[in-house]
């Protein structure tokens, strides 16, 4: 494979937004080790190959619906990864195919690594991820699309990168004698739920900043998201919100001393968070549109040295 189909691959799939798979993942693992004292290599790796090849799989089918379903033949030929490239259809299914099948193996054997139940887990986010943009009507075109990608890439990885070593305390099942027993730690859940809030927000500020750009061509190719229905006035309005959400997180994560009492000079980052979320509400265009990338990286960058020198010097 040369260069330059390595280059089409990538972006493909999309290879630079999956640090919306990677840091909530990384976090995971680091509040594991940080909050339990527990870490399991072998399983944290498989999980992190298993997470990455299925971001990199809805990505492809994503962008290979849009270019079926395109109305737009400006978007289809011009702006779509496919027809821009002139790629064949057939080879892109069959990418989607071969990046699924890579992704369910390392999943699979997970299971038997850690508890039965991760087989219901890990089914109900393959069947998310793949309904998030594929079938009659992906939840990427409906008004969900925020809600579904923040919950389960900003909770939903976080929480399985936890239960990859803290399987036994947090969700386990037990077998006798026909009976089947479930053990659910709901309070640590709960917890996980809550530190999870600062990545769900800005994972969702993704989505909605890509559908406040994209609205005139959304509507071309009937694509009636949220930004649809509140319009970008309000889009914007909500865009600020779950930008200022985190932050709050943050003070109450301290306050509780959940997160060690220095971990306040973080608050240091503000003035270039909130110039970066001015940026995109002045305008929302293709140049602005990183801006949110740029925000949850801000953050979950901050997050991971945060707890990484938490979990070293207490």
């Amino acid at each position: 494979m040369n260069k330059e189909k390595i280059l089409i691959f990538l972006e493909f799939v999309e290879l630079r937004t999956k640090i919306a798979s990677v840091f909530p993942m990384m976090i995971g693992f680091l509040w594991t080790y940080y909050h339990y004292q527990q870490f399991n290599w072998l399983n944290s790796i498989l999980f992190a190959i298993s997470v990455i090849f299925f971001d990199m799989c809805t990505t492809a089918i994503n962008n290979t619906v849009d270019y079926h379903k395109a109305i737009d033949m400006n978007y289809k030929h011009e702006e779509n990864v496919i027809g821009r490239n002139n790629l064949s259809f057939k080879t892109m299914i069959m990418i989607v195919f071969a990046l699924l099948a890579v992704a369910t193996v390392f999943a699979i054997s997970l299971i038997f690594l850690t508890d039965f139940l991760l087989l219901i887990l890990g089914g109900l986010c393959f069947f998310l991820g793949i309904t998030y943009t594929f079938g009659p009507t992906p939840i990427s075109r409906s008004p969900f699309g925020e809600i579904m990608s923040g919950g389960t890439m900003g909770f939903g990885i976080f929480f399985l990168a936890v239960y990859m070593t803290m399987y036994e305390k947090l969700l386990t099942s037990v077998h006798t004698m026909g009976n089947i027993n479930i053990s659910f730690a709901w309070f640590e859940a709960m917890k996980i739920f809550m530190m999870s809030i600062p990545l769900i927000c800005l994972i969702a500020n993704i989505m909605l900043a890509n559908n406040t750009r994209d609205l005139e061509t959304d509507i071309i190719n009937e694509r009636k998201t949220l930004v649809f229905y509140i319009g970008k006035k309000n889009a914007v309005i909500l865009y600020q919100i779950l930008s200022l959400l985190p932050w709050i997180a943050w003070l109450l994560y301290i306050v509780s001393g959940i997160l060690p009492v220095w971990s306040i000079i973080s608050f240091g980052l503000i003035p270039k968070h909130y110039g970066s979320v001015m940026r995109f509400k002045e305008k929302q265009t293709r140049e602005t549109f990183p801006e949110a990338i740029k925000s949850f990286t801000l953050f979950a960058s901050m997050y991971v040295i945060v707890l990484l020198l938490a979990s070293i010097i207490g």
